[in-house]
């Protein structure tokens, strides 16, 4: 799967800024993104079957009779804004994953959801150590983006690309803004993706990820399940969670164990040993 390393047009404008020496081992790449354009339309609302929601399902709840093919359409608006996006190291992903610890912590969350699915009706899904591993760390990150850059809490949002199937394998995040004047944001949050300051915001999250302000409880608790449907481990609304219209996934599948470890073992998460020199 060939990838643009710098496109630029008018929807979507990169750069390369490069990786800073400390994140390295454990980024592959990172881009500033100077510009995007996303189109915005709303196809129905459900709370319960929202991945599952069909766009001819969603359309029906929207409108009391069905229309011609030439007025079946839905509003939508452009908004423009500015991002960063980053992929974690391919061959230290892939060692980290094989290791039975951090299989078996995100097979819990798996379970929990399944058993969530199973009541419910909807379809379970394999949550992978992966996914957990960067949903987690976007939360954090954006978290630490709202008090480094001054944007509102609800005002950044991700865009998780996670796949390991053959020939799709995936794991990098967009955290972006969008407004929807005509000029879209003004640069904070690509000035953040240089190799400095993006390394300062790595730190404090990651510091940050290592006590909650909740903890043990929020550790502890994690071992059995908490948040929505108890689809989190260690996550909660003092370390890991965020405006519902921020998250992709309603603040489920949220884990810091499999970034900074536990306090039962300490070396699990992916970026236990970032920052150890």
């Amino acid at each position: 799967m060939k990838i643009r390393e710098t496109p630029k047009d008018d929807f979507l404008a990169a750069s390369d800024p490069g990786v800073h020496a400390d994140l390295a081992s454990h980024l592959s790449r990172v881009r500033s993104i100077d510009v995007l354009r996303e189109t915005r339309a709303l196809r129905g609302f459900t709370r319960v079957r929202d991945g599952e929601l069909k766009l001819t399902e969603g359309k029906a709840m929207l409108r009391r009779a069905s229309l011609t093919p030439a007025q079946d359409w839905l509003p939508a608006y452009v908004v423009k804004g500015e991002g960063i996006y980053f992929e974690l190291d391919g061959a230290r992903l892939a060692g980290w994953e094989g290791r039975a610890e951090v299989q078996a912590r995100a097979q819990r969350i798996t379970d929990h959801y399944g058993s969530v699915a199973s009541q419910r009706g909807l379809q379970g899904r394999t949550i992978s150590p992966r996914f957990v591993l960067l949903h987690t760390l976007s939360h954090l990150l954006i978290n630490e983006f709202i008090f480094a850059c001054g944007y509102s809490s609800a005002s950044l949002r991700e865009r998780l690309y996670v796949s390991d199937s053959a020939g799709r394998n995936m794991a990098g995040v967009l955290i972006y803004t969008a407004a929807g004047d005509s000029e879209g944001t003004m640069g904070g949050l690509v000035r953040m993706a240089r190799p400095d300051n993006l390394r300062q915001v790595f730190a404090s999250a990651l510091a940050d990820a290592h006590w909650c302000s909740t903890d043990p409880v929020c550790m502890d608790a994690g071992e059995k399940g908490q948040g929505p449907d108890s689809c989190n481990l260690a996550a909660c609304h003092a370390c890991g969670l965020l405006p519902e219209t921020s998250c992709e996934e309603f603040n489920r599948f949220l884990d810091r164990g499999l970034v900074i470890g536990t306090l039962d073992d300490p070396n699990l998460g992916y970026f236990s040993d970032a920052f150890s020199d």
